[in-house]
C-alpha cells in the first residue's frame, strides 16, 4: 500500500477566516482515497507566509523526508508549499534525493525532475508576485499611517479592545489597573516592585500569568496610554525578510488616535522616574535590556542556590556617577530577597506573598574578572611564547607575500629583453627582411607587453615601499601581543569559550568545562571527581554585602580593645574614608550591637551582644 501525507496552507490570512482551509484539507483527503492509498499523516499550516520560516508544519514535514514514514506527499499547487525559490530547490533536492513523490492534485499530475526548469520559473514567479504584494501592502500601510487612519493593534492589547468598527475601545477593568501602574511608578516604584506588588495583589494578564517588570516597562513606557498614536515606526523588507525600524522622518505620530488610559501628566510623570533610573550609553540610548547575549559570560553563570541564570546590570556610584556593573540572580532581580531586612527598600514595603526571592550575592564585574584571571593564571595557562610565535610567523608570512622586490626585478629583466627586441626589429626592417605590415604587428604585440609590465613595476613598487612601515607595525604588534594584561585578557576570553556554565554560591563557585573542547588546562587534577568542573573558593570577595559585614566586625573588635575609639581612628585602622567609618558605627547601632554612653563626643562605646 502506498502511504500518503498531506500538506495543506492557507495564502491569506483573510482566506484562512473564511474556512478555505478546511476546505483544502478536504480535497486533499478526497485525492488520497480517490487512489486508494493510506493517509497517515497531516501537515495543516494556519500561518501564511512566503518563506519557511515561523511554519512549524512545513518544517515538520520537510524533516519526514528524512524518514520512512510515507511515499507520497500531496498537495493542492506548488505555491502552497512555498513562495520561495530557494526554499523549493532545498526541497525538491530533499525530495529527489529521498525517492519521495510529490502529487499536486489541481493540476493532476506528479512532479518530475523533467519538469525541473518550468517549476523552477513557477517559483521564481510566485516570489516575484508575493514580492509585489508585499509592496503593495507596504504602501497601503503607510497611506494609511501617514493620513491617520485606524490604529492597527494586536488583539491581546492589554487595557483595549478592536471594535467590530475597527475603532479601539478601552477595557476599563484592565484600564484601571494600567491606570495604578503608572500611578506607583510615578511616586517613585521600580517596574520590579511594581511587578511585586501586582502578584501580591493576585492581578495577572490576559494569559493568567504574572505582570514581569519588562512587560510592565514596555507598557509604562507606550504613548498609546496617553492616547498617542506612533505609526511606522518598523516595516518589514520582503527580500531580508526582516522587521527592520524606520528612520524618524518616515514615523508618523497622531496625537488622540484612542481613548485615554491616563492624563499626560501622569505619564510623563512616570516616564520621568524611569528616565532618572535608566544609565545611558554613548549613542544616548537606554543600556537596560539592550541585547543580553552580547555579553560572553551571558547565559553561563546560573545561580548555585534557585538554579536561575545570573543577568547582567548596571547602575551609576553616587560619589562620582562612575558606571557600575554587576551580575545579579534573575529571581532576586525579580522577587527580591526572601529575607525582607536584606531587599532592595521598596521591596521591604511591598514584600512578596507565599513567593520568595534569592539570597545569593551579586557580582561585581571586575572582580569577577580578577578571578577569572587568576584561574587562568593558575591553572589554565597557555603557552605564551609559542603563541606569539605562531602569529608573528604568520604575519612574516603575510609581509614576505607583499615585498614584490623580487617579482620587479624579474619585470625589469623582461622589460631589457623587450628593449632588445624592438631594436632588433629596426635592423631587420631596414635590412628588408621584415615587411612593413610584419614589422608593424610585432611592433605593437611588443609596446602592449612592455605597457603591462611597466604599470605592473608601478604597483609593485608602491606596494613595495610601504614594507618599512610594516615591519615597524609587526614591531608593534609584538610589543603589544607581550603585554602581559592584553594576553590575560584574551586568555580569559578564551576559556569563557570552553566553559559550558558556572554556578555560583555566595563563599564559590563551580566552573563546568567541556572536556572536549578543553586544551588549555596543565592539570586535569584541577578537576571534582566526576563532576568535570573545578571548584573556586573566595570567601567574601565577591560579596560586597558580605565585605561590608565583614568590616563592621572589625569596627566591632576595634571598640572592644579601645571602647574610646573614634570615628577618625577606625577609619585610619582600617583604611577608609569618615564618612565611611562613621556609616559602620551607624549600622551597628541601628542592628542594636553597640551605643554610645555619652554625649557631646565624650563617653565611651558598650558592645550589647
Amino acid at each position: 500500500m502506498i502511504r500518503a501525507v498531506i500538506y495543506c496552507r492557507c495564502s491569506t490570512e483573510e482566506e484562512s477566516q473564511k474556512n478555505a482551509l478546511e476546505k483544502q484539507v478536504a480535497e486533499a483527503e478526497s485525492s488520497v482515497r480517490q487512489y486508494g492509498w493510506v493517509l497517515v499523516d497531516r501537515y495543516v499550516e494556519s500561518r501564511s507566509g512566503t518563506t519557511a520560516k515561523g511554519r512549524n508544519e512545513y518544517k515538520r514535514l520537510f524533516n519526514d523526508l528524512l524518514t520512512d514514514k510515507f511515499d507520497v506527499i500531496v498537495i493542492k499547487s506548488q505555491d502552497r508549499l512555498m513562495r520561495n525559490t530557494k526554499d523549493w530547490y532545498l526541497f525538491v533536492d530533499r525530495l529527489c534525493t529521498e525517492q519521495k513523490k510529490l502529487y499536486m492534485y489541481i493540476e493532476n499530475k506528479f512532479y518530475s525532475t523533467d519538469d525541473a526548469l518550468i517549476t523552477g520559473i513557477k517559483a521564481i514567479l510566485a516570489e516575484e508576485y508575493s514580492r509585489e504584494l508585499s509592496k503593495k501592502i507596504n504602501n497601503a500601510h503607510r497611506n494609511r499611517q501617514r493620513d491617520g487612519g485606524n490604529v492597527m493593534l494586536p488583539g491581546n492589547a492589554y487595557g483595549f479592545k478592536r471594535m467590530p468598527d475597527k475603532s479601539v475601545a478601552l477595557v476599563e477593568k484592565e484600564a484601571e489597573i494600567k491606570r495604578e501602574m503608572y500611578r506607583l511608578c510615578a511616586a517613585g516604584y521600580g517596574t520590579r516592585t511594581i511587578s511585586t506588588i501586582m502578584r501580591n495583589r493576585g492581578i495577572v494578564n490576559r494569559d493568567g500569568k504574572p505582570f514581569t517588570s519588562s512587560y510592565i516597562l514596555r507598557m509604562l513606557r507606550n504613548p498609546i496610554n496617553k492616547g498617542t498614536a506612533v505609526m511606522g515606526k518598523y516595516h518589514f523588507d520582503f527580500d531580508s525578510k526582516r522587521t527592520i525600524k524606520n528612520p524618524k522622518e518616515k514615523i508618523y505620530i497622531h496625537e488622540d488616535k484612542v481613548p485615554r488610559t491616563v492624563s499626560d501628566e501622569l505619564w510623563n510623570a512616570a516616564n520621568e522616574q524611569i528616565d532618572k533610573r535608566s544609565v545611558k550609553t554613548k549613542d544616548g540610548e537606554d543600556d537596560i535590556g539592550k541585547n543580553p547575549g552580547k555579553y560572553q559570560p551571558s547565559g553561563k553563570i546560573v545561580c548555585g542556590m534557585c538554579g536561575q541564570p545570573y543577568w547582567r546590570k548596571v547602575h551609576r556610584k553616587h560619589s562620582n556617577h562612575e558606571l557600575i556593573y554587576t551580575w545579579a540572580c534573575s529571581s532576586y532581580l525579580e522577587l527580591g530577597r526572601s529575607d525582607n531586612l536584606r531587599a532592595r527598600p521598596n521591596l521591604r514595603k511591598v514584600f512578596l506573598e507565599n513567593e520568595k526571592g534569592c539570597d545569593n550575592i551579586n557580582i561585581a564585574e571586575n572582580e569577577f574578572y580578577a578571578v577569572l584571571e587568576e584561574i587562568c593564571s593558575n591553572q589554565y595557562q597557555k603557552n605564551k611564547k609559542k603563541i606569539i610565535e605562531k602569529i608573528m610567523k604568520l604575519l612574516s608570512k603575510s609581509l614576505n607575500n607583499q615585498d614584490g622586490t623580487k617579482e620587479i626585478e624579474k619585470l625589469e629583466r623582461e622589460q631589457e629583453d623587450i628593449e632588445r627586441k624592438m631594436k632588433f626589429l629596426v635592423d631587420k626592417l631596414i635590412d628588408g627582411v621584415l615587411t612593413d605590415q610584419m614589422y608593424k604587428t610585432k611592433q605593437e604585440e611588443l609596446e602592449k607587453k612592455r605597457d603591462q609590465n611597466k604599470k605592473k613595476i608601478l604597483e609593485l613598487t608602491e606596494r613595495t615601499s610601504n614594507t618599512q612601515n610594516i615591519k615597524d607595525r609587526l614591531q608593534e604588534i609584538e610589543t603589544r601581543l607581550n603585554d602581559d594584561d592584553l594576553f590575560k585578557k584574551a586568555t580569559i576570553d578564551d576559556m569563557l569559550e570552553e566553559v559550558d556554565k558556572i554556578v555560583v554560591y555566595p563563599r564559590y563557585m563551580e566552573i563546568y568545562f567541556s572536556l572536549s573542547s578543553v586544551t588549555g588546562c596543565m592539570d586535569l587534577k584541577i578537576f571534582d571527581g566526576d563532576k568535570k568542573c573545578f571548584r573556586v573558593d573566595y570567601g567574601n570577595r565577591l560579596d560586597y554585602k558580605g565585605r561590608q559585614c565583614d568590616a563592621r566586625e572589625v569596627v566591632v573588635d576595634l571598640i572592644r580593645e579601645n571602647p574610646r575609639i573614634t570615628g577618625k581612628m577606625i577609619a585610619k585602622e582600617i583604611g577608609c574614608s569618615l564618612s565611611g567609618a562613621n556609616y559602620k558605627l551607624k549600622v551597628l547601632k541601628k542592628e542594636g550591637r553597640i551605643r554610645f554612653n555619652g554625649a557631646g563626643g565624650k563617653g565611651c562605646w558598650e558592645i550589647l551582644e
